[in-house]
């Protein structure tokens, strides 16, 4: 994992993100150029509005990788929280392109099922499909593995848009051997449709996921799960915590919280102890910036049970921690 001083040093565009973005543009470019000339010497419809298609994931990727690239600018007096959510920003506009892409594909294999047309397709045209979507599997498979890795909303977007031509050129591919084969006309929209309304239902996903971001909701559950079993396990220093808050901009977690803690406590303490949990919450949540705001317990207050909040107890702990102990109060 990249230490803080090496994200320092690296400039916007220089990240596994960014990288990623370039290769499927690459890719997307070879595919395209392929296309097209097949599609001119055979006079393939579907091979020419398939080399239309990679002409618009270039348009794509490129627009994610200005959209990556502005994200991992650090923060400044007009963004103090970073510009992670312009890497969100682009990955809702490229779900909008893809509910798009799911209609027009409906509309158009209606069209085909009212026209009742049919399309042959020559070897060459196999063969270059056959390498495309062998091309686009292995950009997809690439793709959502970064994603994954880097936590980017915005390549895994990237990644859903070619699984999408892949399924949709297997469907094509298909349809039309199958069509040549047996004359069932019928087919090619049939798979079509259904390529659509997968599309369609992948697109609202994907912008139901992205819009929490946007609107500043809630960590993912498993990433909230973490990060209150982190809390728990240092139940020993502090009374209780309250008005937890998180969210996300890019791959960056915002957390902050209110810890009640011994009154007896010094402030050094008190720092030492919200240091050691802040450390131990980016071990399981990392790119996490914590905020703790401390309170004191109600010491003074008559009757009030200070059992949970024993400051000797605390300072023995820790003691334990400076000695490199791992043992909690």
């Amino acid at each position: 994992m990249e230490t803080d001083a090496e994200k320092s040093l690296r400039k916007p565009g220089d990240s596994k993100k960014a990288n990623a973005t370039k290769i499927a543009m690459g890719v997307a470019f070879c595919l395209a150029v392929s296309k097209a000339a097949v599609g001119f010497m055979t006079g393939s419809l579907s091979v020419l509005s398939s080399a239309v298609d990679s002409l618009l994931d270039i348009l794509s990727s490129f627009f994610n990788f200005i959209a990556i690239k502005k994200a991992e600018e650090p923060a400044d007096t007009e963004h103090p929280f970073g510009h992670g959510k312009y890497e969100s920003l682009a990955t809702f506009i490229q779900s909008l392109i893809i509910f798009a892409t799911g209609l027009m594909i409906l509309v158009s294999a209606w069209n085909r099922f009212r026209s009742g047309s049919r399309e042959e397709v020559g070897p060459e045209s196999v063969w270059v499909m056959a390498v495309s979507i062998a091309a686009t599997i292995f950009l997809t498979i690439y793709l959502r593995h970064t994603a994954k890795k880097e936590n980017s909303s915005v390549l895994e977007a990237d990644a859903m848009h070619y699984s999408i031509d892949l399924y949709t050129n297997i469907g094509i591919l298909l349809a039309l051997i199958i069509m040549r084969a047996t004359g069932l006309s019928f087919i090619d929209p049939l798979v079509a449709a259904l390529v659509a309304a997968y599309i369609i239902y992948s697109a609202i996903k994907l912008s139901i996921k992205v819009s929490r971001i946007l609107l500043d909701g809630r960590v993912e559950e498993e990433t909230y799960k973490k990060l209150v079993t982190v809390l728990k396990s240092f139940d020993g220093y502090h009374k209780d915590f309250h008005r937890l808050r998180t969210r996300s901009s890019g791959h960056e977690k915002f957390i902050d919280m209110h810890m009640t803690l011994c009154s007896k406590l010094t402030l050094g303490e008190v720092h030492r102890i919200t240091d050691e949990i802040e450390d131990a919450i980016r071990k399981e949540i990392p790119d996490a910036d914590i905020t703790i705001h401390p309170e004191p317990c109600g010491h003074e207050e008559e009757g009030y049970d200070h059992s949970g909040c024993n400051s000797e107890r605390v300072r023995a702990g820790i003691a334990a921690l400076n000695s490199g102990s791992s043992e909690k109060p």
